[in-house]
């Protein structure tokens, strides 16, 4: 009886420490699944210090208008965009039906001005040229009626832009 029990517990205790030798291999990937997740986990920090220097916010450039009174309408909205700009920061509006935006004031004023500066239009330029460039800076390739006011810092008088067709 003693040679069984003694056969019992040495196959027990072979089979218990081949399947602890088994599991012992699989200690061994996960180490090197961990020098795989610090790899990848360095690699992501070097890319979002790279985003952050790519980020750096620009200076606004400067406005060149007295003020900026634009109108569009499109075939689903009349006024679909409306932008007033003026130098009085209080006065200024930004609606856009499309984007759900309806902003006045200060802030308004701030976004126009970063737009606006990023445009850089004058005076001299052809009336179609400046038509492109806001309705690019806004966003709308389709309308059915335009309407642009814009003072000039150097000019008395208002120039008006406007363009009555339907874009396709």
């Amino acid at each position: 009886m003693k040679t069984t029990k003694f056969k019992v517990l040495t196959s027990t205790f072979l089979t218990s420490a081949l399947l602890l030798g088994a599991c012992g291999d699989n200690n061994d990937e996960v180490e090197e699944n961990e020098l795989n997740e610090t790899e990848v986990q360095k690699q992501e920090e070097e890319t979002a210090k790279e985003d952050t220097t790519v980020e750096t916010p620009e200076e606004p450039k400067e406005v060149a208008f007295q003020s900026f009174n634009l109108h569009i309408d499109t075939a689903d909205a009349k006024d679909a965009v409306v932008a007033q700009y003026t130098a009085e920061p209080k006065d200024s509006l930004y609606t856009n039906e499309r984007d759900s935006a309806n902003i006045e004031g200060e802030e308004a004023n701030e976004l126009l001005k970063s737009v606006l500066g990023e445009l850089q239009l004058n005076k001299d330029m052809a009336d179609e040229d400046v038509i492109q460039r806001v309705t690019l800076a806004f966003g709308v390739e389709e309308y059915t009626n335009l309407k642009l006011e814009i003072a000039y810092d150097d000019e008395k008088e208002v120039k008006t832009y406007t363009d009555n067709k339907n874009k396709k």
